[in-house]
Formats: C-alpha cells, sequence, structure tokens
C-alpha cells in the first residue's frame, strides 16, 4: 500500500517537471485576487467533501491521510527548499536567460516553477486533510491541534495563495526631480500612486573604499491627497508606506562623489498578514504544547 501512494504522489511531480520544461514557470499573475480567493475556497471545500463521511476506502481519500503523504510532501518540501538556497534565486527575466537543463527546470525561480507549486499543493491538500480530520475526530486537546495545524497551513497558503498579488518593483529616486515609475521584476512599467524625491544622502564607507551604511531620506507626496511624508531609509531597514506595502533602500549611485540617485525596492504583500496570522498561531500551539505537555493516550487492555 505504502508503494502505491508514493507512486500516486509521484504523478503530478513528474506531470509538473515536464510542463516545466516546456511551458517554463507557473503563470501566478492569472490566478490574481479574487480568483485566488474562490479557487481557494474550492480547493478546501473539495478536500471536506472527500472526508465528510470519513470514507477511508476511497483511493484518493486513503492518499491524502496517509502517514507516507506526510513524510513524502515532507521530504519532497525539504528538497525544494535546499534548491531554493543551492541555487542563486534571480528574477523572471534573469532566470529565463540561463541555459542548460537546470535552468530549463526553473531552479533559479525555483519558487515560481510547476515543480515547487506541486509540491506545495501535495503538503497543503495533505495538511488541510489530517486538520479537518482531526477537527472532528479528536475530543481533548483539540484547540491545540488546531492552533498547530491552521496555522501552519495558514502561513504556507499565505505564501502560495497570495503569490499571484505580490508585486516587487525598483524605482530611481533623484534629487532634482520627483519619480513615480518603478519596473516590475519581470521587466514592465508599473506607476505608483504616489511620488518620490530624494531629499538627503548620507553614507559611511570602510577603509577600502567599500560601503559600511547608508541612508536616504526621502520625500513622499501622495498623488492623491497631495499630502507629503518625509521618510527615512536604512538597508534591511524597510519603511512600511501603507498596509502591505513596503520600501526598502538597495542601492545607490556610486559613479560620483556625491551620489545623485538611490534606487528603492517597492514590495506589495497583501498575503503577509495571513502569513504573520498562521506564525503567531503555531507558536501559540507549541506554546500549548509545552505548557499542557504531550497528550496521553490510554490503551484497552
Amino acid at each position: 500500500m505504502a508503494k502505491n501512494i508514493y507512486l500516486i504522489l509521484l504523478y503530478p511531480i513528474m506531470a509538473a517537471v515536464i510542463i516545466q520544461y516546456f511551458a517554463g514557470n507557473f503563470p501566478f499573475h492569472f490566478f490574481e485576487f479574487p480568483l485566488n480567493i474562490i479557487l481557494g475556497a474550492i480547493w478546501i471545500y473539495s478536500v471536506y467533501i472527500l472526508l465528510r463521511k470519513n470514507n477511508c476506502t476511497n483511493n484518493i481519500t486513503r492518499v491524502l491521510v496517509s502517514p507516507e503523504t506526510t513524510a513524502f510532501s515532507l521530504f519532497l518540501f525539504v528538497c525544494g527548499t535546499l534548491v531554493i538556497g543551492m541555487f542563486p534565486q534571480l528574477s523572471a527575466i534573469e532566470a529565463e536567460q540561463k541555459e542548460g537543463i537546470l535552468g530549463q527546470l526553473g531552479f533559479y525561480n525555483f519558487m515560481s516553477s510547476w515543480i515547487f507549486v506541486s509540491i506545495l499543493f501535495i503538503l497543503l491538500s495533505h495538511l488541510a486533510a489530517i486538520t479537518i480530520r482531526g477537527f472532528k475526530t479528536r475530543k481533548k486537546k483539540r484547540w491545540r491541534f488546531l492552533l498547530n495545524h491552521v496555522g501552519v497551513w495558514l502561513a504556507l497558503a499565505g505564501g502560495f495563495l497570495g503569490s499571484s498579488d505580490v508585486v516587487t518593483a525598483r524605482i530611481p529616486v533623484f534629487f532634482d526631480t520627483e519619480n513615480n515609475e518603478a519596473l516590475t521584476m519581470e521587466g514592465k512599467r508599473l506607476f505608483l500612486d504616489y511620488n518620490m524625491q530624494l531629499m538627503d544622502f548620507h553614507a559611511e564607507y570602510y577603509p577600502n573604499g567599500m560601503p559600511k551604511s547608508y541612508v536616504a531620506n526621502v520625500n513622499i507626496s501622495d498623488r492623491q491627497n497631495g499630502e507629503s511624508s518625509h521618510i527615512s531609509l536604512e538597508v534591511n531597514h524597510p519603511y512600511e508606506y501603507k498596509i502591505g506595502e513596503d520600501i526598502y533602500l538597495v542601492s545607490y549611485d556610486t559613479h560620483g562623489e556625491k551620489p545623485q540617485y538611490c534606487i528603492l525596492q517597492i514590495v506589495h504583500q497583501p498575503w503577509k498578514y495571513i502569513q504573520l496570522i498562521g506564525i503567531i498561531m503555531t507558536i501559540a500551539g507549541a506554546a500549548g504544547m509545552f505548557i499542557g505537555g504531550p497528550q496521553k493516550h490510554t490503551f484497552k487492555k
């Protein structure tokens, strides 16, 4: 039985490898809000329908809740994260220029590949199935079980379903003029609903001339209401301009003694709060396990 389950789980992975090789990365842009919400709801409801009567004779149901699926999906997820860690993750345009079998399989933009999407789909479907089953069957410490499993599901699904709504763009900000025209990582022009202008820039250097730290003071003026605000940006210290939209300082002009512009990165990620809720729930569930101790099982003679 275990061998059959592994074979069944291999089919979608093999199909994803073939699609990735011939068609390229997963088209997340087709599943932007609200389509991702609708499909996500249909997905979870379908899992619920399969488990509604606790029918474990169905092959799909047995695969969804089997321990072998737990082991195999976690193994695939670890392999996927290793690929992400071992290979430089590039923008979509840069990744498309990579040649060879690894480039064709999306290793240089792996989180957007059909392979990684299929891995996440298997893992999240399995996690949803055992969470729904556990909610129906567990009588003791159900809240702790739900915090752990729903929390992990939200943390992963927030990135999975929300990937289509993530927009990452870079924009040069100058001293002498305002600018609101950015360029996305896919090479498309994006016009922000606010203007930005560089007001001051300060950099510190090591003795060898390499930058030690740099700070940019930027004026942001809203194009709708005309309100302005001054912000200070440092590397690795983003500024949240609005809910789900962060501004990062990533680079600056190094061609002259005094920089004439800096490069800012705009990251629009509205689903990050869903992921944050999932992380908080998981931590609360782990704390509950620590405080309450392991669940005791009684065995009948």
